[in-house]
């Protein structure tokens, strides 16, 4: 097995992004050398792999634009934790990106950073901050919104039975998916519904924990969740991370319920839809549809069409196909 292709993993984070994104509408920096970013205490820490299913970002920004934040937003691979790096080996360099974004945070003014990514989030609690300075306090988003829902303006009630697909055993994950619970709690309208989820999912739906289990054995446990959501009747399995997003949505085909990210229930709530293209393309399973509906986006970034058509393939082709291993 040869050196992991990080030119080419990254490339498919911002090719994706391209995708659903015209030019000028990312609500994120995305390129800290284009432009200054006004000085804001508060940073929404997206991470890279959200940028794949970039509803879940624009959601979780309009989110905390309602509810009265002044922040700034940065995102994709140029503010790397470094743990694609750091799993593959590529220590110094993993450190090196860290200091580097760390950096950056710094000059878009930020005291407080929120982290939407989970692999970022344990990147930061297990290597960065027992090898470096990190110049800002930080928390996942379920924490921020979970402290602050008496600032969500509500303008719709979600009457649905919802379940959580949340993971359990270690301290960052029971606390996400408790604050998860907090906010859907908290939506007019939800009733939730608890639902065991296996403890050996591990932190997160990601490559990393399923090859750790086993896909045959992950997809056992998947389906255990999945099969108590339709048997508790609920109407939307909602996910918390979108490693898990990514890995599930399209098993909704399969059951009689939903596969919604709990923020974009949130954000409908809020008066914010955002579509979920990710999980309409992995449904759909047409490379050739799916490239004619992005035709747009690839003209107007002036992307390389057959570097389109191999991303599109390998991302939405349906079957078993060979991908490079995403952490989150």
């Amino acid at each position: 097995m040869g050196p992991f292709p990080f030119a080419k993993y990254f490339g498919e984070i911002n090719l994706l992004a391209d995708l659903q994104f015209m030019p000028g509408d990312k609500p994120y920096i995305d390129r800290p050398s284009v432009g200054a970013a006004a000085q804001k205490e508060l940073l929404l820490y997206l991470g890279c792999n959200v940028l794949r299913t970039a509803h879940l970002a624009k959601t979780v920004v309009g989110v905390l634009r309602a509810m009265g934040f002044d922040f700034n937003t940065a995102g994709g691979p140029a503010h790397c934790c470094g743990i694609v790096h750091h799993q593959n080996g590529e220590v110094l360099q993993a450190r090196a990106f860290a200091a580097s974004s760390m950096g950056h945070f710094l000059r878009y003014g930020a005291k407080h950073v929120l982290m939407w990514c989970p692999s970022c989030n344990e990147q930061y609690d297990e290597v960065i901050s027992k090898e470096q300075n990190v110049p800002f306090s930080y928390e996942h988003v379920t924490a921020f919104l979970a402290r602050h829902l008496d600032r969500i303006p509500f303008v719709k009630r979600i009457d649905r039975r919802v379940a959580l697909h949340y993971h359990t055993g270690s301290a960052q994950s029971d606390l996400d998916w408790h604050h998860a619970s907090a906010i859907l709690h908290a939506i007019p309208g939800v009733e939730l519904v608890n639902i065991a989820n296996p403890v050996e999912l591990g932190r997160h739906c990601s490559p990393k924990n399923i090859n750790r289990l086993g896909r045959s054995q992950w997809q056992k446990s998947i389906a255990q969740v999945l099969d108590a959501a339709q048997a508790a009747r609920v109407d939307v399995l909602a996910t918390i991370y979108h490693s898990c997003h990514r890995e599930i949505c399209h098993l909704e085909a399969q059951y009689p319920l939903a596969i919604v990210n709990y923020i974009s229930l949130l954000g409908e709530a809020v008066g914010i839809e955002h579509a979920d293209v990710y999980k309409t393309y992995m449904l759909r399973a047409d490379p050739e549809a799916i490239f004619e509906e992005v035709r747009p986006y690839v003209e107007g970034h002036r992307l390389d069409a057959a570097r389109v058509r191999e991303v599109i393939r390998s991302t939405f082709a349906p079957g078993d196909k060979p991908k490079i291993p995403n952490p989150s």
